[in-house]
This record gives C-alpha cells, sequence and structure tokens, in this order.
C-alpha cells in the first residue's frame, strides 16, 4: 500500500513537472525582460513574482533530472544483470516512473519501475498492436468579423466553431488477460514519434 501511493505520488509529480518547468520558465523570462526592459516594473511585487518564478523552475528542473538518473540507473542495472542493450534513451512513459524500455537487437523489452527498482523481461511477441488515440473537443470561439443586426447600423461578434484535439495517448494491446491494454499520455508530436518508433521496433 505504501509503494503503491509512492509511486501514485510520484506519477503525479512526474505529469506536473514539465508544464510547470515550461510555464515557470516563461514567467521568468517574461518578469525579468519586464524589468530590464522598464524601470516603472522594478517593483517589489514584480521582483518577487521573478523569484517565485524561478525557485518553481530550479524545483521542477531539479526534480526532472533525479527522475532521469533514476531511470537511467535502473536501466543500466537491468543490462548488466540480464546481459540486455536496452536503450536507456528512449523511454516509453517517461518521466513516470513507470516506463518501458526496449532492446530492438535481441527483441526484448522492460517494464521498469524506478521507485521501486521493479522490472519485467518480455519479447517483443508480448505486444499484439498499438495505436493512438485523443479526444475531440468543439468549442464556439469569437469571430474577427462582425454582422449586422439592424438599420440602425449595431452589430454583434460572430461565432465560430472550432474543433480542438487533446488528450493524446498511444495505447498498447499486449498478451496479458489481467491488464490487456497499457496508456501513455503524451503531446501530439511525442505520441507521433512513438507510433513510428513502434513501427520500426517491431515491424524491423
Amino acid at each position: 500500500m505504501k509503494n503503491a501511493l509512492k509511486i501514485a505520488g510520484i506519477s503525479l509529480a512526474s505529469g506536473i513537472a514539465i508544464p510547470a518547468a515550461g510555464l515557470s520558465g516563461l514567467a521568468t523570462i517574461g518578469s525579468s525582460l519586464a524589468m530590464a526592459l522598464s524601470s516603472e516594473n522594478r517593483t517589489t511585487d514584480v521582483f518577487q513574482f521573478f523569484l517565485v518564478a524561478v525557485s518553481i523552475l530550479c524545483l521542477a528542473m531539479w526534480y526532472l533530472v533525479q527522475q532521469q538518473k533514476r531511470a537511467k540507473s535502473l536501466v543500466a542495472s537491468v543490462n548488466h544483470q540480464e546481459c540486455l542493450g536496452l536503450d536507456g534513451t528512449q523511454l516509453l512513459g517517461y518521466p513516470s516512473p513507470v516506463f518501458i524500455v526496449f532492446d530492438q537487437a535481441r527483441r526484448k523489452l522492460a517494464q521498469c519501475q524506478s521507485v521501486t527498482g521493479d522490472y519485467q523481461i518480455r519479447d517483443f511477441s508480448w505486444v499484439i498492436g498499438w495505436h493512438c488515440e485523443w479526444r475531440e473537443v468543439e468549442t464556439m470561439e469569437m469571430g474577427g468579423s462582425a454582422r449586422v443586426v439592424n438599420a440602425t447600423g449595431m452589430s454583434v461578434p460572430t461565432f465560430q466553431r472550432t474543433r480542438r484535439f487533446k488528450d493524446f495517448a498511444l495505447i498498447l494491446t499486449v498478451a496479458d488477460a489481467s491488464q490487456p491494454t497499457l496508456r501513455f499520455p503524451m503531446s501530439q508530436r511525442a505520441v507521433q514519434e512513438w507510433c513510428t518508433r513502434c513501427n520500426l521496433l517491431f515491424n524491423g
């Protein structure tokens, strides 16, 4: 139970770390430019905002570096113990503590858990298939033009339907009756790259 809670906590932190680093990085740059370009912005409030942004950025980067070190250390240990050549530069699921790493030459993969150091070795045949999935969201957005509604010339903004795609994930279908699908949330670009990489790994 304790390990499960720890894994859940670290998984949550891993999901927050990257967007936190990006947003705090933008906030750091924005506030530093504001203070540099105008003396009116050199106030206590702006400086405090800058310090908070820098602190969050440093904390997020430190966390990601520690996660990367832990993951690479586990992959190196598995390679040493199992005489494999798992590629530690391609971790499916990272920065989550639960990830999959591949040895294309030996057609093996390892399911790794960096929190506990546990792992399982599988043949590539364990993966039955893979695909990308996402969620389509339709919203109403204000258009750039306005339309006249009566003879007085009164106008109102126009609205248009916009479709967006979000919540991208790579889905692996595996030969495991208890958990036949594994879901790895990621960005649109990353999911496209991993779909291509899976084709090369499993069909190459």
